[in-house]
């Protein structure tokens, strides 16, 4: 299980590298994601960034199983303290990367796999594509600044819908969405990404990042969101609502929410 990372030619491709797991991130994952973007941020050769997953998946996010923990985590509040902490400081470093940052995108992109490719530059999806919160449903708080990147795509009432209900969401409507650069063939895409991030790779460096400071500036604070987000994902993640709702996802049934 590992994310990987390859550079040629100014172009630094990050592959999402746990196909028989849907590459779902593990701690090991995060960590390896965490140092890959330092370099890609630190390292003045590599001039773009693709984002993608190998297999039939991009990502299904988070692990929930529990394999390959290697950070101790402190109990309680505490814990989901820390560890909002660590996955925050890695999305937030990806949104913003002083260079352009594509995500190529087949098959399912789950909870903060799909607040990740929201925080690139560039999101070309394939027609498998497939986009799922996976928050609410589990009594879950989204994560990443998911509902702040949402909302500033598709606006406030589609995000609404999109969150509240937990629903698949299909490449093809991705895009016409707006939640989309390009809709682009399944045998086409990985094609497409490179090509788009070499292009990126030839962007006037400094004027490219003080235009991207700009845009990030022009949608409002993102930290100052994810500030306030955290507060309220650890009071969800220390609920017994929150061990309902992940106890019925692995059981495969209908969660009995309390309110508690």
């Amino acid at each position: 299980m590992s994310i990987d990372l390859s550079v040629s030619d100014g172009v630094a491709t990050i592959l999402f590298n746990r196909p028989d797991k849907l590459n779902a991130m593990t701690d090991t994952m995060w960590l390896q994601l965490r140092d890959h973007l330092t370099r890609c941020e630190e390292d003045e050769t590599i001039r773009s960034v693709l984002i993608c997953g190998a297999g039939r998946g991009f990502c299904a996010g988070a692990d929930i199983s529990g394999e390959g923990k290697v950070i101790t985590r402190k109990p309680g509040i505490a814990g989901t303290v820390q560890m909002s902490e660590i996955y925050f400081s890695i999305v937030r470093r990806l949104y913003h990367l002083p260079k352009p940052t594509i995500a190529a995108v087949q098959g399912a992109a789950v909870g903060v796999a799909w607040t990740m490719t929201l925080a690139c530059d560039f999101l070309l999806v394939s027609e498998s594509a497939k986009f799922r919160p996976g928050f609410l449903n589990l009594a879950k708080v989204p994560e990443g600044g998911f509902q702040f990147l949402l909302q500033r795509a598709v606006g406030e009432f589609k995000a609404r819908d999109l969150t509240y209900r937990s629903r698949f969401l299909t490449g093809p409507e991705a895009a016409e969405m707006g939640l989309a650069t390009q809709l682009v063939a399944d045998e086409a895409l990985m094609d497409e990404a490179r090509a788009l991030a070499a292009e990126a790779a030839g962007f006037a460096p400094v004027a490219f990042r003080y235009t991207k400071q700009l845009f990030n500036r022009n949608s409002g604070d993102y930290d100052a969101f994810l500030d306030a987000e955290i507060n309220a994902i650890v009071i969800a993640a220390n609920m017994a609502d929150a061990k309902e709702g992940m106890q019925a996802f692995v059981e495969k049934r209908p969660a009995k929410y309390s309110g508690t």
